[in-house]
């Protein structure tokens, strides 16, 4: 679950639709997602020389095995490259180091105009037994949505987490708790995704 929770809160804060699990026969274009970030100017919408950076390759090799997951021939990574990659797409989400790193582009945006955050999952105040799936959300202002960005980045899920109980007990309802999070997401203040 904490996996699960990690690639949620990893998609959800970063803008990228990635693979976190540091399994090596994992997502390849979502493992280089969270390694090299994405790139409106590549097909692929991967940051292609940053991952082959990242990873010690060159762009040409990084090109060849996002084509290869495409069209199912070609080069792939060798298994010594499948778990560098798998690691360092799991070092994205797990270490505060990458966390800094996967989040600095959208930091700015999301910390200038605040952001509305929704989680749906078990949730309900704690004192009670009103612990049931649903969606809650609210809107961060600026200052309230750098406080939830350093909480991740410093403190992973966990880190979030514990900013997500907190928050929602004093602006949403006392005491209120969650449970298993089926989804995390992040929208601009006024509705609609960030670019």
């Amino acid at each position: 679950m904490a996996d699960d929770l990690r690639s949620k809160l990893f998609s959800a804060l970063t803008g990228r639709d990635a693979d976190v699990s540091g399994k090596p026969g994992g997502d390849l274009r979502g493992m280089l997602r969270a390694v090299g970030g994405t790139s409106a100017r590549t097909k692929s919408g991967i940051d292609l020389t940053a991952a082959a950076s990242k990873l010690g390759v060159s762009r040409r090799t990084v090109e060849r095995w996002v084509k290869a997951s495409q069209t199912g021939q070609g080069q792939r990574p060798s298994p010594a490259h499948a778990k560098a990659l798998a690691k360092r797409a799991r070092q994205a989400a797990s270490t505060k180091a990458g966390r800094k790193a996967a989040i600095a582009a959208r930091r700015q945006a999301i910390t200038s105009r605040g952001a509305r955050l929704s989680i749906t999952g078990e949730q309900g105040p704690h004192s009670r037994d009103y612990m049931r799936p649903r969606t809650t959300q609210l809107d961060l202002d600026p200052e309230h949505a750098a406080a939830m960005l350093d909480a991740w980045e410093n403190g992973g899920e966990k880190g979030f987490m514990d900013w997500a109980t907190s928050h929602w007990g004093q602006d949403y309802l006392d005491d209120w708790r969650f449970g298993d999070v089926d989804a995390v997401e992040v929208e601009r203040p006024y509705g609609g995704q960030w670019r």
